[in-house]
């Protein structure tokens, strides 16, 4: 994400300390969400906007470790504002830990969100850690709360060369799905960059038995086309997706088609964007498993 760099200070603050730097990024949409089958007293259709500030700060000492954090403010159209749990981290030869607000094992491997189509991402019918026949199977793994305090866990990332490997627990799983108090979540993830590829397999255990998860994504390029495919065990309920895109110019069409082994509907989805040039104009609809259907439209941009 492009930055503006609001103070980038090189100071001795004590003889450990060799600069500190103080950042802000942040995201904007707004557009229309539609979908057929809305909540009882909600329109079919209904305005979308969401503004999203990070605020990241560090330093490194002398030593060469770097010490970091970030939080994130939100506002959308749900409600005020909310200022999000902070993620405090070190790191040094391609060793990160970090604790608090975590960003989770699971919720970071590479390519598990490609499916991902429109403005909103819609129903994310393609994610295949998202099941739709049994929702205590839905979600349910450790991931950087926007709004919230997050899982308030701790996490181990190494990286060398094509190689990423990362450990995450949390004890209290406030994670992407809001989470269960009390509950106890293990995750890991290792991937593998080949060129323009990328294949990552991941793993959760879960003191919740429904979020006992296996994932495996693998995604990458040839040209301007770009192919990828997840699959993951959900405690006992399987998913699989294959997903693509192609660019033509400032056009980008993408689509995917996912699949639960319980008998329920293929979700499929599709999705175009147009650069304008520091924004975009986004559009997306799916059908998801359980046959609901949704689409959006609107511009999105980053600064």
């Amino acid at each position: 994400m492009k930055k503006i760099l609001l103070a980038t200070t090189a100071v001795v603050l004590s003889a450990g300390v060799a600069s500190a730097e103080l950042a802000l990024s942040g995201s904007a949409r707004m557009g229309l969400v539609y979908t057929d089958t809305p909540a009882v007293g909600v329109a079919k259709t209904t305005i979308d906007n969401r503004f999203t500030i990070n605020i990241d700060g560090s330093t490194e000492t002398t030593s060469g470790i770097t010490f970091g954090a970030r939080i994130r403010i939100r506002s959308d159209d749900a409600g005020a504002a909310g200022v999000s749990g902070a993620r405090v981290y070190m790191s040094t030869g391609g060793l990160t830990l970090a604790v608090g607000n975590i960003n989770g094992a699971i919720d970071s491997m590479p390519n598990l969100y490609a499916s991902e189509v429109g403005l909103t991402a819609l129903g994310d019918g393609g994610v295949v850690t998202n099941t739709a026949s049994n929702a205590p199977t839905a979600w349910g793994y450790d991931g950087f709360s926007s709004k919230g305090a997050g899982s308030n866990g701790i996490e181990a990332i190494y990286s060398a060369g094509a190689f990423t490997g990362h450990l995450s627990y949390s004890a209290n799983a406030g994670g992407v799905s809001g989470g269960v108090a009390g509950v106890d979540r293990g995750a890991a993830h290792i991937a593998y960059t080949m060129g323009d590829w990328t294949v990552a397999l991941g793993a959760q255990d879960s003191s919740n038995n429904f979020e006992d998860k296996l994932v495996l994504t693998v995604g990458g390029k040839v040209g301007d086309y770009g192919i990828g495919f997840a699959a993951a065990d959900n405690d006992g309920i399987s998913k699989i997706t294959l997903n693509g895109s192609a660019t033509f110019g400032a056009t980008t069409v993408s689509a995917y088609v996912s699949d639960e082994e319980t008998g329920l509907n293929t979700a499929i989805g599709l999705g175009v964007s147009y650069d304008l040039g520091g924004a975009s104009v986004v559009a997306g609809v799916e059908k998801d498993a359980a046959g609901v259907t949704r689409a959006d439209m609107g511009v999105s941009f980053s600064f």
